[in-house]
């Protein structure tokens, strides 16, 4: 080992030439989540046991130059690498060539090679394998944009759940601007809100759009179109093995419009109307922030999964958190979910119904939201995992500390979490204060929680710290989110 292994990395030896499996790797890494190819350093596998050896690259400048000839040439069709992702390092006085990938845009995906669309090629795990079936119709579905906007042959009105629309333009029209349409006809009202268009691919006749469909429609009539369509909610916050409620789509005949109100009543419900006091000992409403971030993780799983996937949207309570599960991969980097006001839509129509009844934010806050009500109410900061086929949220309400099962970190283990999750970063000496625990009790949970892989050592000899393990994107959120908690600061000093 010489301490250059990444993660989501390909090694390649090239020693002479450009290898031509370089090029499945490429498609690999740009239809999943990117990733590097090294060349120049070799990698065994014997017993199960991987190694890797460094022995270089001998004319760097020609690989790289065949490297981009390829990509001029068209090898692959589409290419994210530029100028600057291409670099050559010195390493054990040999020289090997680094080569940066990003993942393509949705729009170019699949990525294929040698101008064969069945030469798609994902990432599973550490290996390039070619994308078939399920795998290759998603990639194609995500590279069209607004799926949900699809014109349907064949459905009309009569295919929509008359409770529905009732009660949801009872809604509609709460908001004072939307008043002037009371009396519009059914038809021309819901032309007016996306569910019914004309078909502009086609012929030009009027039918209902896939989104209005999934939105209020019979469940019967949504089944023909969408086979695997299913919603479902699980209370396993109880101490019943499986469940102690379920709310499904399949059991109780439901739309979306109809399972988000059934969804949302039992979720407020489970969320208790509790206060706790922030650092000014000023009084903060923990259920009502908390209910803000759990409705937003509900219509996110419900504005941005993929309908036409293969598997169902699962919502699960439990003792300490909300699990949001569904179909499709995110169409903004998991990095960038907590922290941008980008929204990159997959059913602008079922996001339009929701945001025109006061549901849903506009500029694609929710997950700046979730992060901000987590920081605020001084929570587990919540996660969130993305690939081809799914997407999960979690969000916690309890504090760091509290979210550990009981077996798995001690009393003493747990008192050095919470203080750093006040305090940040401390050394042994402020842990020892802030505790009270003995030199020999700290160090002892110290080395505990540092092999559990829950906290991390910054710094060496006197100037050693230790701090909560933080994942990319929760780093991220913090640093867009301080501005804000400055300006918050400031607004309680002035008050």
């Amino acid at each position: 080992m010489f301490g250059y292994i990444l993660q989501s990395a390909e090694y390649k030896k090239n020693l002479n030439d450009l290898s031509n499996d370089i090029w499945e790797t490429v498609s690999a890494f740009e239809n999943t989540d990117g990733g590097v190819i090294v060349l120049g350093i070799t990698e065994k596998k014997k017993d199960n046991v991987t190694s890797f050896k460094v022995t270089g690259v001998n004319d760097v400048h020609k690989v790289v130059d065949e490297f981009w000839s390829a990509i001029n040439n068209d090898v692959v069709s589409y290419s994210t690498v530029r100028n600057d992702d291409v670099h050559i390092l010195d390493i054990d006085d040999k020289k090997i060539i680094e080569i940066s990938i990003s993942e393509a845009p949705f729009a170019e995906k699949p990525v294929y090679i040698k101008k064969d669309f069945h030469n798609t090629y994902i990432r599973k795990g550490s290996t390039d394998v070619k994308a078939r079936g399920e795998d290759l119709k998603t990639l194609i579905r995500d590279s069209k944009p607004d799926l949900d906007t699809k014109v349907l042959r064949n459905y009309w009105i009569d295919d929509l759940d008359k409770e529905s629309l009732v009660k949801y333009k009872e809604e509609y029209l709460k908001d004072s601007k939307h008043k002037k349409y009371e009396n519009e006809s059914e038809e021309s009202f819901l032309r007016r809100i996306g569910v019914i268009s004309k078909d502009y691919d086609n012929d030009g006749k009027l039918g209902l759009t896939a989104g209005g469909l999934l939105f209020f429609g019979k469940n019967s009539s949504i089944i023909h179109e969408f086979p695997n369509f299913q919603l479902d909610l699980f209370d396993k916050s109880g101490s019943n093995r499986r469940y102690d409620t379920r709310i499904s789509s399949i059991d109780d005949d439901l739309n979306i419009y109809t399972f988000f109100n059934e969804a949302w009543s039992l979720l407020s419900l489970m969320i208790q109307n509790e206060f706790k006091l922030n650092s000014d000992m000023k009084r903060i409403d923990t259920s009502g922030l908390l209910k803000e971030a759990v409705r937003e993780g509900l219509l996110n799983s419900l504005m941005h999964a993929d309908y036409y996937g293969e598997t169902p949207i699962v919502i699960t309570a439990r003792v300490n958190y909300f699990e949001f599960d569904n179909p499709g991969k995110m169409k903004i980097s998991q990095e960038k979910f907590f922290t941008t006001t980008d929204s990159v839509n997959r059913n602008p129509i079922i996001s339009k119904l929701f945001v025109q009844t006061g549901n849903g934010e506009r500029a694609g806050q929710g997950g700046e939201t979730i992060f901000s009500v987590a920081q605020n109410l001084s929570f587990n900061l919540p996660t969130i995992s993305t690939n081809l086929k799914r997407t999960t949220l979690k969000i916690w309400k309890v504090e760091y500390a509290d979210s550990f099962d009981g077996n798995e970190i001690d009393e003493n283990e747990r008192m050095i979490i919470k203080v750093l999750t006040s305090n940040g970063s401390m050394s042994k000496k402020e842990i020892e204060e802030k505790t009270g625990l003995t030199r020999a009790l700290s160090q002892k949970a110290i080395k505990n929680l540092e092999k559990k892989n829950i906290i991390v050592r910054n710094g060496k000899s006197r100037a050693t710290v230790y701090a909560i393990k933080t994942s990319r994107e929760q780093i991220l959120a913090k640093a867009e989110s301080l501005p804000d908690l400055l300006r918050q600061l400031f607004n309680d000093l002035e008050n």
